[in-house]
């Protein structure tokens, strides 16, 4: 059984297979199918349901949902597409395709580099089968002239002052010391290989950057370190038996001296292992590469660039369907708008039309009404006559209110029947707001 489909063929499978044999079928747990079914907002059949069909009785079904949403359209059960997120696949696909496009422009940077004799690869052409893999050696020479947009950090790694453990740390990098010029070295050929993907490296308040602009991407690069007991040494233990000998000397005389300490709890070892590590998220995405046991951290170099591309076409690709959801969002809120208006003025419409039905009516009986007084007017009381005089001013008012050209000025004053409606949809009625229970 096929493991794609849309929200409207798994729609059908689950309200005409029960879920627990829907779920064997494609060999997945019924728990596991509900969720699926949720997170693309797929109603499934309720409890009491099948037993209804099968005792021939009426059972509801619930109607499948329009969502604006294209992303969740698509609904993979199982496998490797099933853990990615569906509000995020179009980003994910969005990412690759940058990715797979920037590889095609260029060839990878350490191959260039190699052929260019600016690395040094020592990685043996011709291994035993029982032998053990060693480490690939790719180590990038120092860098005299680094790219324009490291040589402000790498002016700041030289003048970094090293801590009690030879750590040095500025804004996007904590290393040891001798691990500086590789640390400047890797990312002058970072800042080229992400500059021929059209990538923008510079330094910021956050640390390292990335950019295309509206997008970026910030990252560090820290050194491993192993930390172990510290076994204080004879001068520290010397300074500390001293010191508190002074602080017995004085509590004697009635003196108080805080207690000190004369060596660290720990000492901090680094290991020389780099680790580049993206800051942000983006689904189906690597964000961290370091030294392994069987490659150093420049031969990857272009997976690194790559990840950072990836994670600024996933960027680019979220903020630009969030500014469309945005826009389609204004654009069914000005439709409910007019939905809105043009059932405001049916309602004052079908008033306006009762109003002159009324009128008509309300003339044709006071006519009726006149005709008949007019037999009684040579014994009417003055208060009859009154009434009579009145009847008459009220229906010419109301005969006036009925001429054409009244009812024209009318319509005209409340915009009922514009020549060009300002309130037409040419997509008709909008979905109704979906309620939730």
């Amino acid at each position: 059984m096929k493991r794609t489909f849309t929200r409207r063929e798994l729609y059908e499978l689950v309200w005409s297979t029960p879920i627990s044999k829907l779920a064997e079928q494609l060999e997945i747990s019924d728990r596991g199918l509900a969720k699926t079914c949720a997170r693309h907002h797929i109603a499934v059949p309720g409890r009491g349901y099948w037993a209804k069909v099968e005792a021939g009785l009426p059972a509801t079904k619930t109607p499948l949902w329009k969502l604006d949403n294209p992303a969740t359209e698509t609904v993979h059960i199982g496998g490797a597409k099933q853990s990615v997120n569906p509000y995020v696949a179009f980003a994910v696909e969005a990412a690759q395709k940058a990715v797979v496009q920037a590889k095609a422009k260029a060839k990878p940077t350490v191959a260039r580099m190699v052929q260019r004799g600016v690395v040094d690869t020592d990685q043996p052409k011709v291994m035993s089968v029982d032998a053990h893999p060693k480490p690939s050696t790719v180590v990038f020479e120092p860098v005299t002239r680094p790219h324009t947009s490291v040589s402000g950090l790498a002016l700041e790694l030289k003048g970094a002052q090293p801590g009690t453990d030879g750590e040095i740390s500025v804004t996007g990098v904590r290393v040891h010391r001798t691990s500086r010029l590789r640390v400047v070295a890797f990312l002058h050929h970072l800042a080229v290989a992400l500059e021929v993907r059209g990538i923008t490296f510079s330094l910021s308040d956050k640390g390292l950057k990335a950019s295309i602009l509206p997008e970026d991407v910030s990252f560090h690069i820290s050194e491993g370190y192993q930390r172990e007991k510290h076994e204080p040494t004879a001068p520290e233990l010397k300074k500390s038996q001293d010191y508190e000998r002074k602080r017995e000397l004085a509590s004697r005389r009635g003196e108080w001296l805080y207690p000190e300490k004369f060596w660290p709890e720990f000492d901090y070892h680094y290991t020389g292992k780099l680790t580049f590590e993206i800051n942000t998220w983006a689904d189906g995405a690597r964000r961290r590469w370091a030294d392994g046991k069987h490659q150093s951290f420049e031969t990857m170099l272009d997976s690194i660039a790559d990840g950072v591309l990836y994670h600024l076409a996933f960027d680019k690709a979220r903020r630009e369907e969030r500014e469309e959801d945005e826009r389609r969002r204004r654009h069914l809120a000005h439709r409910r708008e007019l939905h809105q208006k043009r059932q405001e003025r049916e309602a004052q419409r079908t008033q306006f039309l009762a109003g002159l039905a009324a009128f008509h009516r309300e003339a044709d009986d006071l006519r009726a009404t006149i005709q008949k007084a007019s037999e009684m007017l040579p014994v009417a009381e003055p208060e009859y006559l009154r009434m009579i005089e009145w009847a008459k001013s009220r229906l010419r008012y109301l005969e006036g209110q009925n001429e054409i050209t009244t009812i024209a000025g009318n319509i005209r004053a409340a915009n009922l029947f514009p020549e060009q409606d300002d309130l037409n949809d040419p997509e008709g009625d909008p979905p109704a707001k979906r309620s939730y229970w």
